[in-house]
């Protein structure tokens, strides 16, 4: 069984190898829009869901559907070496852990990476929302706002502007272009600058006053999440103080009375 084990993975891996160091950049390009062109709906789903709506165009999702198959491939191939070089039933539980490391660690980081966008959005969000009232009490209208705000910085946020009035320019509402930013950023505060917004143009109330309140509200959940994360950390600090700093102690303390006990005693 762990023969057999490792000629399909030492396969695999030196398929790999051989498709990675015979092909080029534009040939393996060709290659991975044919493999997105002809995935399953599920398979597309998972990659977008990994890498979200922002980075899940064609182009990325190639490049994401590429790095997995490269990573599970040379991983197999190290896997296959492994087990060939030591069968056991050890061995061959870790070559299988490390092809699905090989499989599954792109999504890991495309998530994180994506996870790490939405915080910065957020974060930028809530400090962006007095600049944005400020400009609108001044008379100026909020694609104006966003417009300016867009042109003096390229953050995440600054992006997220420039598309959604992008959108607005090509035609679509700007109800409908709220929307898609909230469904490109689904996190609370951004959903709620978007209902805000939307409701402000069903109902035309005074959309300062509006944006004055979620300033208000964001900072305040900005200072829970704060204070949240810090009352974790005495819980997070348990593990490092019992297995690295009280051994040491108890070394430092402990041991001189211990070795001159030992001195003593005959």
């Amino acid at each position: 069984m762990s023969t057999l084990l490792a000629v399909g993975l030492i396969g695999s891996g030196a398929a790999g190898l051989v498709h990675a160091l015979g092909r080029s950049a534009d040939s393996g390009q060709r290659v991975a829009q044919r493999n997105v062109g002809v995935m399953g709906r599920r398979r597309r789903v998972t990659l977008i869901e990994a890498a979200g709506l922002v980075h899940g165009t064609n182009r990325d999702l190639i490049c994401l559907a590429r790095r997995q198959w490269q990573a599970t491939m040379v991983l197999g191939a190290v896997a296959a070496l492994a087990v060939l070089s030591a069968p056991s039933s050890v061995t061959v539980a870790a070559s299988v852990s490390m092809v699905a490391l090989g499989w599954k660690g792109p999504l890991i980081v495309a998530r994180r990476r994506e996870a790490d966008r939405r915080r910065r959005v957020d974060l930028e969000l809530v400090d962006a929302l007095g600049e944005m009232v400020m400009g609108v009490e001044v008379g100026l209208t909020l694609d104006a706002v966003m417009l300016r705000y867009a042109d003096r910085r390229a953050t995440p946020l600054g992006d997220e502007f420039r598309h959604t009035l992008d959108l607005i320019q090509l035609g679509s509402r700007r109800a409908e272009a709220m929307v898609v930013m909230g469904d490109r950023n689904p996190t609370g505060i951004v959903r709620l600058f978007v209902a805000v917004v939307v409701q402000n143009q069903k109902l035309g109330t005074p959309l300062a006053a509006a944006l004055r309140q979620q300033a208000v509200t964001a900072r305040r959940q900005r200072r829970q999440a704060v204070e949240e994360q810090a009352a974790k950390v005495p819980l997070k600090m348990i593990f490092p103080t019992v297995f690295c700093v009280l051994p040491v102690l108890m070394v430092v303390i402990v041991g001189p009375a211990v070795i001159r006990l030992m001195e003593v005693l005959p």
